[in-house]
Order: structure tokens, then sequence, then C-alpha cells
């Protein structure tokens, strides 16, 4: 059974979680349960639990402090974080520990087992992983060199440096000087092995013409190049080699073998330790032909890095402000703007990242208009896209559908709207705080949103409307009670006589003094 450990300082939550979800059939028990963030972070030390379940906010340690101290000491730890909607800006720093999903309170029986589900298959497919591991350390001793390629493509690719692995593999199999991971992207069709070998052959016959030993991954469509140049080298001369032979294998393919290729150069590496960075840093460089279009070399520069990001963030967050309110012309002018500035950050990743992270927010969006929406579209369908027009093109797509749905589910739901509306200036027209603002927050829709939808149905404005109400008991109230002028404006919402006076006037032509003595 799997260890599960609830924490959440809201009693009815954990109640709820320990209760009504069927753990056993879930292959979990639950080991402990907790209400702030002090005790949280002991029992995970004491109780080693497989999964915690655990609120954002809470006293103590907030759940997002819970998960960096997990992702640091308990890797093997899944972390399920509870949150409500207003929480949601904490998710992208989430994803940065590591955490493995998101629950929205009030959270849904059905939907936190099939969360557990999948994290119950995630711990399942670790120990499958690690039992494989083994399995290879014991095939390694007969030296097979398919193990060694899966052992590189490990620490290369998914950065998984196994000590046991170190010791029995030396490193100067994996990388006996320095360099830096080249990265060559394939568009043709030869994603099997064998169609490879004749391209590998040729690319380590030319670096081999210029002295440089290499080792070659394939993965997908793609080829990762590891050379190895002496370590007393300048590191401008080692760069400047790499690039001149990258150079070569371009116009190599293309003449020879009648490839069309995108090369992407990391940075340098003179250890095991640093192999998965260049990797990842060849791939970013890579991903410039994301806007370049193909056939040409791109060389990793981390100087551009991280300088548009708080750009793209708040225009992705004006975007997902303004989705309700905008009419579909608005909302794909911005939508082009917003893609233009995207497109300008020359940086494949981030905008994938933002561009699920707009997703997310806008289905939160209109999931509270309609609670049983879903978005369907995940990170490894982005990243399967081949080019930024394409993601445009598919991002508008899927912007405009939710558009659409939000428009229906909107107009289906605003039945009773202005009713509800009507009512509660009714009830609280002596509230000195009631204006569209409040009216709007009540009943949870934006106050431009309100306000154009009780135009549209009553052809009079909210703040008319209400005023007129007021006015209509301040003047039953003169009728008809010995109340002077300035007890009847506190008594429908005025604090200030003075002012009440002016609005009464302009409403009745005449003072509420006045009014009462005619009357």
């Amino acid at each position: 059974m799997y260890k599960v450990l609830i924490l959440d300082d809201e009693p009815l939550i954990s109640k709820g979680l320990s209760e009504k979800i069927d753990w056993t059939g879930l292959g979990c028990e639950i080991c402990g349960i907790s209400s702030n963030g002090f005790e949280g972070k002991k029992m995970i030390d004491e109780l080693n639990p497989d999964i915690v379940v655990s609120d954002i906010v809470m006293p103590g340690h907030t759940g997002l402090e819970l998960a960096e101290y997990i992702q640091r000491n308990q890797k093997k730890t899944i972390i399920i974080l509870l949150s409500g909607y207003d929480e949601f800006s904490y998710a992208k720093e989430a994803l940065q520990h590591g955490v493995f999903d998101y629950l929205l309170k009030p959270t849904d029986k059905d939907e936190v087992s099939y969360v557990i589900k999948k994290a119950v298959n995630k711990i399942e497919q670790h120990r499958d992983k690690e039992k494989n591991y083994e399995y290879l350390e014991t095939a390694l001793q007969e030296s097979k060199p398919i193990i060694e390629q899966s052992i590189l493509y490990d620490i290369t690719v998914k950065g998984n440096i196994n000590t046991h692995h170190l010791r029995r593999m030396d490193n100067n199999k994996i990388t006996n000087g320095k360099g830096a991971v080249i990265t060559i992207q394939l568009y043709d069709d030869l994603h099997h092995t064998l169609s490879f070998q004749p391209i590998i052959d040729s690319i380590e016959k030319l670096f081999l013409n210029e002295g440089i030993q290499v080792r070659m991954i394939t993965h997908d469509l793609q080829l990762h190049i590891l050379p190895s140049l002496s370590q007393t080298l300048p590191n401008k001369v080692v760069e400047a080699r790499l690039k001149e032979v990258a150079e070569r294998i371009l116009y190599f393919l293309s003449i020879e073998e009648r490839l069309i290729v995108s090369i992407g150069i990391g940075g340098l590496y003179a250890s095991v330790d640093s192999l998965h960075t260049s990797y990842l840093q060849s791939v970013i460089a890579l991903s410039k032909s994301y806007f370049t279009g193909m056939g040409q070399l791109h060389i990793f520069d981390d100087k551009k890095l991280g300088q548009t990001n708080n750009q793209l963030s708040f225009k992705s967050t004006s975007f997902v402000e303004g989705f309700e309110e905008w009419e579909l012309e608005v909302l794909s002018n911005r939508f082009n703007e917003l893609f233009e500035i995207f497109k300008s950050t020359f940086d494949k990743t981030p905008i994938l990242n933002h561009c699920l992270e707009l997703l997310i927010k806008l289905g939160l969006v209109v999931s509270k208009w309609d609670k049983n929406f879903e978005l369907e579209v995940g990170y490894e369908q982005l990243e399967r896209i081949h080019t930024f027009d394409e993601l445009r093109d598919f991002m508008y797509e899927i912007c405009v559908e939710m558009k659409h749905h939000l428009y229906k589910t909107m107009n289906n739901n605003n039945l009773g709207l202005v009713e509800q509306a009507k009512r509660i200036i009714e009830q609280q027209y002596s509230n000195p705080d009631l204006n569209a603002q409040f009216i709007a927050e009540k009943l949870n829709v934006s106050v431009s949103y309100l306000s154009r939808t009780f135009k549209k149905e009553t052809e009079e404005n909210l703040s008319t409307f209400l005023t007129n109400r007021r006015i209509n008991v301040a003047k039953m109230l003169l009728d008809n009670t010995d109340l002077k002028a300035n007890e009847v404006s506190k008594k429908v919402g005025f604090l200030d006589s003075r002012y009440f006076g002016q609005v009464f006037k302009k409403f009745t032509r005449t003072t509420p003094s006045a009014y009462k003595k005619i009357k």
C-alpha cells in the first residue's frame, strides 16, 4: 500500500479527503493528517510518505515551501497541491518545485481519485524504472554497447546521473575531454535507428578527420553528438572548432545526402555533470529554427534568456483579464499583438510554457461559468507543432473555440442575472458600499459584463437604477415619516447628506426639505 499524508488547515477538507475517498481501492492508506506546515514537514521526514496532498496556504510552512523541501530532500515523494481559484497565480512557481498536480477547492471525489491514480501509476513506473536500472547494472558488466547507449541517453537527455553506473562505467567512456552537445534535427522520416546509421557513420568520419572523438545518441528525429577535445584547449578554440565541423556537417548532409537539417550547439561541458545542461542548451539553440526555418546552424547564447519573460507574463495576464469581455474582433486583434511579442522573443521553450499557462488560465475563466469544462490540450501537443506559425494558428483556433463556448455558457447563465442584481439592490439600498462593483462581486461576474447585461435587458444603466431606487425610497420616507433630510440620507445609503441633497434635486428638481414641506 502506498502511504498518503494529508495536510490542510480546514478540518472539513481533511475529513472529506480521508473518509470519502476509497483509498484502499486505489492501493493507498492514510499514514497521517496535519493542519499546519511545521508538523507536516516533521511528518514527511518521519513517515516518508509516497504521496503528500497539501493545501497551498496554511499555518507554518506553505504548500509551496513543502514542495520545495520535498524536491530537495524526498525526490521520490509526489506532492499534490490544493488551491482555490484565486491562488492560481502560485501555479507557475509550483511547477518549479516539481508539484505533480493541482486540485481546485472544493475538491471533487472523482477528480481526487483520478489524480491519485495518476500519482500511483507514476510511482509504479518509477519503481519499475529502478528495477530496470538494476538490470542495466548487471548487463553493463558484460559490456554490452546497447546498455552503454541507454545509460548515456539517461545521463545526457534525461539528466539522470546514477552513481552506481558511474562507478561501473569509466567516465572516459562517457566523455574524456571538453566539448559541447551538438543536436541535429532531421526532418525526413528517418526515425528508425537503422536509418540513422549511414548518417552517423558519415558524421563520425567528419569528426575523426579533425582528430575529434565523438559519441552519439539517437532520439526520435534528433541526433545528439558528444565530442571530446583536449581539456587544455582554450574554450574559444573548442567553440570555433565545433562550429566549423557543424557547418561542414550541414553542408555535407545537404549536398551528399540531400537532407535538410537544423543544428543547435549547446554550451561547453568539461565533465559528465554538465552534459545534460549542454544538451538542454543545444535544444534551446535548435529551437530558433522554429522561427527561421530549416537548414541553419544555431549556437546557444544565454545573454538573451530571461529578458522578455516579464513582458510575456504581463501581456498574457492582460489577455486573460479581457477574454471574458472582449468581442471576437477585439479578441483577435489582441491575440495577434500578443503573438507578435511571443515571436520577437525568438525562444521556443518559454513561448510553449506561456501558451500552456495561457490556455490553463483561459480554461479557469470558462470554468467559472461551466463547472464541467475541461481543457484537452497539454504541453506535449504544443511541443509536437513544427513551426511558430502553426502554433499561432493552433492557439487561435483553441481560443476562438473557448470564446464561443464561453459566449454560449454565459448566455445560458445570464437568465436571472438582472433579477438577482435588482434583488440585491432591493435588499441593500441602505448600504453605503452598494455599487456596481459590490453587486458584480456578489454575482461573481465582472463589472463591465454586469453593466452591459443590465443595460441590454432594462435599457437603463445599473448605477441609474440604483440611484432611482434610493431616491424613491427617500421620497417615501419623507412622505410618511418625521425623519429629517439628513436622517433619510443615511437610510438610503448616503453618508454625506449634502451630496444626497444634490442627487435628490437632480432626480426630483427640488431639495429634500422643500419636497417634505410640499408634501
